[in-house]
């Protein structure tokens, strides 16, 4: 797989900010990560309004949150690790998410604006370059950022 892959984050940015940034990098599919896919400071990025709302720019949007999406665990040294689905279901979701990359230009959108500080950084990303994918941060400021490889932490335990 030699895809392009990029991802954006919505958090702090208006609809009209989104779109600015997804019609920049010519983004025509959506693919919502987030494992909670509401917003009450974002409420346009909600599941039940985002394809609507995308649909007269001719995007498409497919939600994939309850197969790669992470919640955050909040206990213990490991508060910034996430739990995600089991290994079938998150595996099911990257061959989803590989193959809709194949008939669209699609961008993976979570809620955390900082890719450093997002799953869709610290877990897909890494299984998609792992595979030969490239993927590419949409930053909120327009710029974008190579997706980096991760080393694990020797004192952290792995994700699977």
């Amino acid at each position: 797989m030699a895809q392009t892959i990029y991802t954006v984050g919505h958090n702090s940015l208006n609809f009209m900010q989104f779109m600015s940034l997804i019609q920049a990098n010519n983004i025509t599919h959506i693919v919502d990560i987030r494992s909670i896919p509401y917003s009450k400071y974002a409420p346009w990025s909600d599941k039940s309004r985002l394809a609507d709302l995308l649909r007269p720019f001719k995007i498409n949007y497919t939600y994939l949150g309850h197969k790669l999406g992470g919640k955050n665990i909040r206990s213990g040294k490991f508060s910034n690790q996430k739990r995600l689905p089991s290994q079938a279901v998150y595996n099911e979701g990257i061959k989803v998410l590989v193959e809709l990359s194949m008939r669209s230009h699609l961008a993976i959108m979570c809620a955390e604006g900082d890719p450093g500080k997002c799953h869709r950084q610290h877990t897909i990303a890494q299984t998609l370059l792992e595979s030969g994918a490239k993927v590419l941060h949409i930053l909120k400021d327009g710029s974008i950022k190579e997706a980096w490889r991760v080393e694990s932490a020797p004192d952290q335990p792995t994700l699977f």
